[in-house]
């Protein structure tokens, strides 16, 4: 009787351009080093020392420098200046560099979660499929939170019928700034053959740079999904809500749906005002005890613990600040001057917004 061979599983990794504090960056390294991950690659969009004293030397990490080779690549060698265009290019030079035999592409307040080993599935997948969409889930806050690490909450999942049951669910005002429920992105993110060619963007990868849509064969992946935390706390939330916001104050373009230029649009008229970007946090990511209830209904919410924190501090010896009062301080310093710029065009005031140390 002949025995069917069985593949090995595949080698995956994961690549990011990241501008983020020491303590998360590490924890997104050690978590998906524990999932699995055969290689991580960060690109450091701009120096990062403590990041760097921190990951040097660690198997399977390979820290570059954002445009490292020059942007080479590139008709114009110069630095692009949307982060949206740095993030694609360092992602496709990984892609068509490495020895991998699938890459992920996901920011540093994504985390995969896995329910079987990825590399068994991505063993099986058919030759003639190039790439897997990872569906997403978005961390909210749900009140049963009173102390704990930056990752805690629940995940809420992406509503297929929210343009019916959304205005219902959560009013009609708070439904208009959402995607399918989501206070972030609703696409997901992808995880590509290595080594074909592609062109690795945001959420979908492509055939060729010039590409004006998805044009590769996909399927869906079974074994993991990706976990959102759209802002780690709520004064990164609302921070990253009034820098997208001068974006469009400036009038440069932006890739953002309409429901996120919403919130945007929201933080800058009430920049100054710490109760109104609260109300505005508490509307996008926090869910009432009845909305609770109805997404439980709906099979929509999940409480399951990555146990983030409690993997990165073993991997780190306890020496990252991962709690959301530690983390605002950390964030207030490592983003000093894009904070000057909000409180002198904004007058945005970050101490009313920062997370309160636990008594």
């Amino acid at each position: 009787m002949r025995s069917e061979t069985i593949p090995r599983p595949a080698r995956w990794g994961i690549v990011a351009t990241i501008d983020e504090p020491a303590s998360l960056i590490a924890a997104w390294v050690a978590y998906h080093l524990t999932i699995g991950a055969s290689e991580i690659h960060i690109f450091f969009d701009r120096p990062n020392s403590e990041a760097r004293s921190l990951l040097e030397g660690m198997s399977g990490v390979f820290l570059h420098a954002s445009g490292e080779d020059g942007w080479r690549g590139l008709t114009s060698g110069r630095r692009p200046g949307r982060h949206q265009a740095r993030q694609a290019y360092n992602a496709t030079r990984i892609l068509n560099e490495t020895t991998l035999d699938w890459l992920v592409h996901c920011d540093a307040d994504e985390f995969l979660r896995v329910s079987d080993p990825l590399g068994d599935e991505l063993a099986n997948v058919p030759d003639n499929i190039e790439w897997l969409l990872i569906e997403v889930q978005e961390r909210v806050w749900t009140g049963a939170e009173t102390e704990g690490d930056i990752f805690a909450g629940a995940f809420r999942l992406p509503l297929a019928d929210f343009e019916l049951i959304g205005p219902g669910l959560y009013g009609a005002a708070r439904a208009m700034r959402m995607n399918a429920g989501l206070s972030g992105h609703d696409v997901g993110k992808a995880c590509v053959r290595a080594g074909r060619g592609h062109v690795m963007n945001i959420h979908r990868p492509a055939r060729h740079r010039h590409s004006k849509r998805c044009d590769l064969r996909f399927a869906k992946c079974r074994s993991a999904c990706l976990t959102h935390f759209n802002g780690m706390t709520r004064l990164q939330y609302i921070m990253k809500m009034l820098r997208r916001g001068l974006v469009l104050l400036d009038g440069l373009p932006s890739p953002s749906s309409a429901a996120r230029k919403q919130q945007f649009e929201t933080a800058l008229s009430h920049a100054g005002d710490a109760e109104a970007l609260n109300m505005l946090w508490q509307d996008m990511q926090y869910i009432s005890a009845e909305e609770l209830e109805i997404l439980k209904e709906l099979e929509a919410i999940r409480f399951d613990d990555l146990n983030i924190a409690e993997i990165a501090q073993k991997m780190f010896q306890n020496r990252l600040r991962l709690n959301p009062a530690d983390f605002d301080r950390t964030l207030i310093a490592y983003e000093a001057a894009a904070i000057g710029e909000l409180v002198d065009r904004l007058g945005f005031a970050p101490d009313a917004v920062m997370a309160e140390v636990p008594r």
